[in-house]
C-alpha cells in the first residue's frame, strides 16, 4: 500500500501469556479484541520494549529458563528513494529482526533474522511510541511545565495571531481545573488547538475530550521525543524523494471506551488515523512549524472491548484466543481471504459478527422468532447467555448462516448453527450444524406444544401478540400449506380456538399457519418467556447445551 511505516509480521516466545504466538497485522489500523486477561494490554507494553529497545524485566518472562525471543519484520521505507535522516544509506526498506534476552542480560541482543548477522540495537529505535490509556499513563504522563511550554511554542510559531481566552473560557477552565488533575497551560492548549484545527463547531466539553486525547495527546509526546537527548529526534525522521521529512511512530490506545460515548469512541479513533495519514493540513503546519517535519507515518493499535471503537473490516482485527492447550494464540483477520459474495455478506453481517469476537461460542439462527426467544431459553435451561458469554446472531436468512460461520471459524470462535429441516440435505456433514425436527421452527413449536397437551398455552401466545383471539385466515393457510407441499382447501379459514382438538393433524396446521405467517422477535420474545423447560423443543435445547459445553471452561483446565 505504500507511504507507511508498520509491523508486518511478528512472532513472540516466551513473553508472559505468548508462548509461541504468531502475528500478521493490518498496515494502518489494527484493533485487539478478546477476553479479559488474554494478553491484549500485554502487547501494547511490547510495542513500547521493541520500540524503546529496553525495559523486558523478570516477570515478563512465561519461562526465567528461556530467552524471550520476538521476531519483527519491519517496513521502514517506501522504497529506495527514501532514506532515515541521519542514515542515507545503511537502513533497507524492510527488515526482518530478532530479539533475544535471556533474564540475566540487561539488554535484549538483535539480529538480521535472515543471515543471523547481529545489529545494532540502535536499529531497532526508529520508530517511536505514542501510547493513549485512561487508566495506566504513569509511564507517558506530560508535566504541566511541558504543556506550558508547548503552549508558548504554538503561539510563538505565527500560527495564530493573538489569543485571548474570553471571560467565558476563563471560566471553564477554571471550573475545569477544580475537578482534574491538569493546570491552566493544558486547557488553554486545548483552545489554542481548538482554534488553529477548526474544531470549535461543538459543545466545549465535547472539545476538549476530542482534542486533549487526539491532537494535544500527540504533539506533547513528539514534544518531549523532540527535546529529549536519549534518542536524537533526526534518528526518526524519514526523507522522501521530495525532501518531506516524516516521523516515524507506532500509536497504541489502550481501552478507548472509557469516559467516551459510543459517537466519540468512533470519532476520535478516526481522528487519530486522519493524522497518522496527514489528512489535516492544519495539523500538518502545526507539525511544521514547531517541529520542522511534514507529516507522520506510522501504524495504530488498538486494544478494545467495546463493539462501538471497532470497525467494519474484519481484516483489521486481530482477536486473542486460546487453543485446546490453553495456550494463547492470535487470528489475524489480515489473513483471510473471500469470494466477492462471502465478501459482501459479511460486511452487511458484520455489526452482529462484532459482539461475537468477545464470546465463548455462537449460535447462529436463521430468522427474528428464534432470535427473539433462545436467550430467554437459555435463561430456563439455566444457561445464561452473558454469564457464559455465548453470542447469539440472527442471520436473516439460512443463505447468510454458512458465510457468517465460516467467519467466526476463521476467528476461531467456537459456532453452532441452526438450520430449518428443509436443507437438511446439503448441510448434514457439517460440524456443530443442527436442524429444526420437523420442516421449520415454526413447526418444531406447533407439534411440540400440541403434543404436550399445551395448546393453552399456543393460545395464551397468540393472544398475548396479536391482542385477540387468533384466526388462520386464508391468506395464511395458503402460505403454509404452501410450505408443507399440502392441499389448502382442505383447510378452510377459522378461528384456532374453534379446531377440532381429536384432530391433531389439523391443529399442526392451523397453528403452524398463524406462527408462520407472524414471525418476529416481539412473538420469540413471548414465546420465550412462556415455556417451561419440558416444553422447550428438543432441537432448540440441544443447540443451546451445545453451545453451553463449547462455551464452558474444562474442568480439568485451570481457570
Amino acid at each position: 500500500m505504500g507511504d507507511n511505516v508498520y509491523i508486518k509480521y511478528m512472532r513472540l516466545q516466551n513473553y508472559r501469556l505468548f508462548k509461541d504466538v504468531e502475528m500478521n497485522f493490518h498496515e494502518r489500523a489494527n484493533y485487539l479484541v478478546g477476553e479479559n486477561n488474554i494478553g491484549k494490554s500485554s502487547f501494547l507494553r511490547l510495542l513500547s520494549l521493541i520500540s524503546s529497545g529496553f525495559g523486558i524485566l523478570e516477570h515478563d518472562y512465561a519461562d526465567t529458563n528461556l530467552p524471550i525471543v520476538i521476531i519483527v519484520e519491519i517496513c521502514l521505507l517506501d522504497d529506495t528513494s527514501e532514506h532515515f535522516f541521519d542514515s542515507e544509506e545503511g537502513v533497507p526498506a524492510q527488515v526482518r529482526l530478532r530479539m533475544e534476552k535471556r533474564v540475566d542480560e540487561i539488554f535484549p541482543r538483535l539480529y538480521n533474522d535472515i543471515d543471523n548477522s547481529q545489529l545494532p540495537l540502535d536499529l531497532i529505535r526508529r520508530i517511536r511510541y505514542i501510547y493513549h490509556s485512561e487508566t495506566r499513563n504513569d509511564d507517558y504522563l506530560v508535566s504541566d511545565e511541558i504543556y506550558n511550554l508547548l503552549k508558548n511554542d504554538i503561539l510563538k510559531s505565527g500560527q495564530i495571531e493573538e489569543f485571548r481566552p474570553s471571560p467565558d473560557m476563563v471560566q471553564f477552565i477554571r471550573q475545569q481545573e477544580r475537578y482534574s488533575e491538569y493546570d491552566t497551560s493544558f486547557y488553554m492548549n486545548v483552545l489554542v488547538l481548538s482554534k488553529l484545527l477548526s474544531r470549535q463547531d461543538r459543545p466545549r466539553a465535547d472539545n476538549l475530550k476530542f482534542i486533549s486525547l487526539v491532537a494535544l495527546k500527540i504533539l506533547s509526546q513528539i514534544y518531549v521525543m523532540y527535546h529529549s537527548k536519549a534518542v536524537p529526534f533526526e534518528h526518526t525522521i524519514i526523507v522522501d524523494s521530495k525532501g518531506k521529512r516524516f516521523l516515524s511512530i507506532f500509536v497504541a490506545i489502550d481501552e478507548p471506551e472509557i469516559h467516551l460515548h459510543p459517537y466519540m469512541q468512533r470519532s476520535i479513533l478516526t481522528y487519530y488515523k486522519q493524522l497518522l495519514q496527514n489528512e489535516d493540513p492544519a495539523f500538518c503546519c502545526i507539525l511544521k512549524s514547531l517541529f520542522n517535519i511534514d507529516g507522520l507515518r506510522g501504524q495504530m493499535f488498538i486494544v478494545t472491548h467495546s463493539t462501538d471503537s471497532l470497525v467494519d473490516d474484519y481484516r483489521n482485527i486481530i482477536r486473542f484466543y486460546r487453543d485446546k492447550c490453553g495456550c494463547v494464540q492470535a487470528a489475524c483477520g489480515v489473513n483471510f481471504h473471500f469470494n466477492e459474495e462471502i465478501e459482501k455478506h459479511l460486511i452487511m453481517h458484520f455489526p452482529e459478527v462484532k459482539e461475537a469476537l468477545y464470546s465463548r461460542s455462537v449460535i447462529i439462527v436463521e430468522g427474528e422468532t428464534e432470535y427473539g426467544c433462545f436467550q430467554l431459553f437459555g435463561t430456563t435451561l439455566e444457561l445464561r447467555f452473558d454469564y457464559y458469554g455465548i453470542c447469539l446472531i440472527n442471520a436473516r436468512g439460512e443463505s447468510s448462516i454458512s458465510k457468517i460461520k465460516k467467519l467466526l471459524q476463521y476467528f476461531k470462535i467456537p459456532t453452532v448453527a441452526l438450520y430449518d429441516a428443509d436443507v437438511k440435505g446439503s448441510r448434514e456433514a457439517e460440524k456443530n450444524v443442527f436442524f429444526t425436527d420437523e420442516i421449520c421452527f415454526e413447526m418444531d413449536l406447533a407439534k411440540a406444544m400440541i403434543d404436550k397437551g399445551k395448546r393453552r398455552i399456543l393460545d395464551h401466545i397468540i393472544y398475548t401478540a396479536g391482542g385477540t383471539h387468533g384466526k388462520a385466515t386464508a391468506d395464511m393457510l395458503k402460505k403454509a400449506c404452501r410450505k408443507l407441499d399440502m392441499n389448502y382447501h382442505n383447510y378452510p379459514p377459522r378461528m384456532l380456538e374453534n379446531v377440532n382438538p381429536r384432530n391433531v393433524e389439523a391443529m399442526y396446521v392451523y397453528y403452524f399457519s398463524w406462527l408462520y405467517s407472524n414471525k418476529g422477535v416481539i412473538l420469540g420474545r413471548l414465546i420465550g418467556q412462556s415455556l417451561t423447560k419440558q416444553e422447550i423443543p428438543a432441537s432448540f435445547t440441544r443447540v443451546i447445551k451445545v453451545a453451553g459445553q463449547l462455551a464452558k471452561v474444562d474442568s480439568n483446565q485451570d481457570c
